[in-house]
């Protein structure tokens, strides 16, 4: 190195360590910073300054505002039955009562109390039966004896510094889709035998899901500026909206310890479950979605977390359709069916533990193949058509299904449910649309040329691990087999070959359908569904 070399390095070194420490300073500055930016609360409405004051003197000994720094930390969870913990039971004492009438269930082994997000105090204002309308501070929308969710939020946020605001909201709002009628109605069908209740919702789903999406944005909007009135800034606390996985699949009696439509209580018509799993939350939790990104809320995406751990499904993370004989005759009975279990609620806080640590805006969580935990992914999943290059055709699971040992065959592509798939990344699994529970397999376990591919319960053995090669897809560590149609007809088997032998060329290729088939009248429903 010449000696004009040095100078030149030692004065770098000098920009370097000066810039370090004006990035240090203000770093330090910035706590600082943001509580000379921070608003003021706004005064409470006397009745709620009340108890505000009530509370800040149970948390601190005195009724006094404190600075956000200084507070006790906390967690918050805001909307309805599905994440107040009603089905899990333990419940708070006084929410789950005829009288005085109060029926918010929430439990004690709710999410929320399970996560593992460090916090002082954890808040779960959720109320069964809840609305968007419950959420929006000072609408006077109240439930039981239950004070509005948002005036409660309101509370909160005065007296503890909320680090998470997690809303799950959208199932009840009148002209949505109002979930708690149409599972009652689906059940007492079954179980009265009077055929199944899909018909009477289908074609007009789409119109409730607009309307659940417009209370879902405008309880957004009314939570902001809740926080913003009590004195936060957006940094200062995360809002993070979730939408419903489905408590039930038409593929029960693939679970080999299936314990029967009464005792488990899948009292549903396989259709029904169908409409529900293929159609119903695939369109609610995306209008769920939609609503949150057009708000600019961090999202994450459940609506596939249960698929393989419904009602009747091996370990399942749903309670099935529930008598509580004690309440009987009253309607509330049957409130505690098709709700998160126990183990549901720990799923929840899995993800919602992940999501809050990972900084990402969305994020979706699933069981990645019967580990019985959620995974979370960066972002939402794609689904492509597995389409064969040599024939135009994609892949195809027969019959609109989702059961075990359901061949995959060539088919005109048509952008359905049935013929989207997307590859795991991590795990190389392939795993179809209709359920996140149902992977590209190849029977039998044996990975040989003949061998022909089904769709099989996700396990992550070998034989249901793919590379993605260019045009080729093979079994991992198998880079002379290749994926085939065994034909050119429509209906020729999914199989392997040597890559070297006709038809092996395919990719996962990008969808763009105007009109998919699978969300029509009754195009959802699969062949084996009785």
């Amino acid at each position: 190195m010449s000696t004009f070399d040095r100078p030149k390095r030692t004065r770098l070194t000098g920009v370097l360590a000066a810039a370090l420490l004006a990035v240090t300073a203000l770093t330090a500055a910035s706590p600082a910073q943001a509580a000379a930016a921070r608003p003021a609360p706004t005064p409470l409405p006397a009745n709620l300054e009340t108890i505000r004051a009530a509370e800040a003197t149970s948390l601190y000994g005195d009724p006094a505002i404190r600075p956000l720094e200084t507070r006790k930390t906390a967690l918050i969870t805001m909307g309805d039955s599905e994440i107040s913990g009603e089905g899990v039971g333990n419940y708070v004492p006084g929410t789950h009562q005829l009288n005085p009438e109060n029926f918010c269930d929430r439990s004690f082994d709710q999410a929320i109390h399970r996560v593992g997000i460090p916090a002082d105090v954890r808040y779960n204002v959720a109320c069964s039966g809840g609305a968007t309308p419950n959420l929006i501070a000072g609408s006077g929308a109240r439930q039981w004896t239950e004070l509005n969710q948002g005036d409660n939020l309101a509370i909160k946020a005065r007296n503890t510094h909320l680090k998470l605001v997690w809303i799950v909201i959208g199932a009840n709002d009148a002209g949505g889709i109002e979930f708690g009628t149409v599972a009652t109605d689906c059940a007492t069908r079954r179980i009265l035998f009077q055929g199944p209740c899909w018909p009477t919702y289908s074609d007009t789903w789409a119109a409730k899901v607009a309307v659940s999406r417009q209370g879902v944005e405008a309880s957004i909007d009314s939570v902001r500026k809740t926080m913003t009135d009590a004195g936060y800034l957006t940094g200062d606390y995360e809002l993070v909206v979730m939408n419903y996985p489905s408590p039930g699949s038409p593929d029960v009696e693939d679970n080999p310890n299936f314990p029967g439509w009464y005792s488990g209580g899948c009292t549903l018509y396989l259709a029904d479950a169908a409409f529900a799993r293929n159609k119903a939350v695939p369109l609610f939790g995306k209008g769920i979605r939609d609503g949150a990104m057009a708000k600019g809320a961090r999202f994450l995406d459940a609506s596939r977390l249960f698929d393989g751990h419904g009602v009747c499904e091996d370990v399942t993370w749903a309670r099935g359709v529930y008598v509580e004989t004690s309440l009987l005759p009253s309607s509330h009975a049957f409130r505690q069916s098709l709700h998160p279990n126990y183990a549901g609620h720990g799923a929840f806080a899995e993800c919602m533990t992940q999501m809050f640590n990972s900084g990402w805006a969305t994020a979706t969580c699933v069981d990645p193949g019967s580990t019985s935990h959620g995974t979370l992914y960066n972002g939402f999943f794609t689904f492509k058509d597995l389409k064969s290059a040599d024939t135009g055709q994609c892949v195809d699971a027969e019959g609109y299904d989702s059961r075990n040992n359901t061949k995959l065959t060539s088919y005109a592509c048509h952008g359905g449910r049935n013929q989207g798939f997307w590859q795991d990344p991590a795990r190389g699994s392939l795993h179809v649309e209709l359920s996140h529970d149902r992977c590209v397999d190849v029977k039998g376990g044996t990975i040989a040329a003949g061998a022909d591919l089904i769709l099989y319960n996700c396990h992550g053995g070998a034989n249901q691990k793919f590379t993605v090669d260019g045009t080729k897809i093979h079994p991992a560590g198998r880079a002379d087999l290749c994926v085939s149609f065994a034909g050119t007809a429509s209906g020729s088997v999914l199989e392997l070959a040597a890559c070297s032998a006709a038809r092996t060329n395919f990719a996962l290729t990008a969808r763009n359908y105007a009109n998919p088939v699978g969300y029509g009248h009754d195009d959802w429903i699969g062949s084996r569904v009785y």
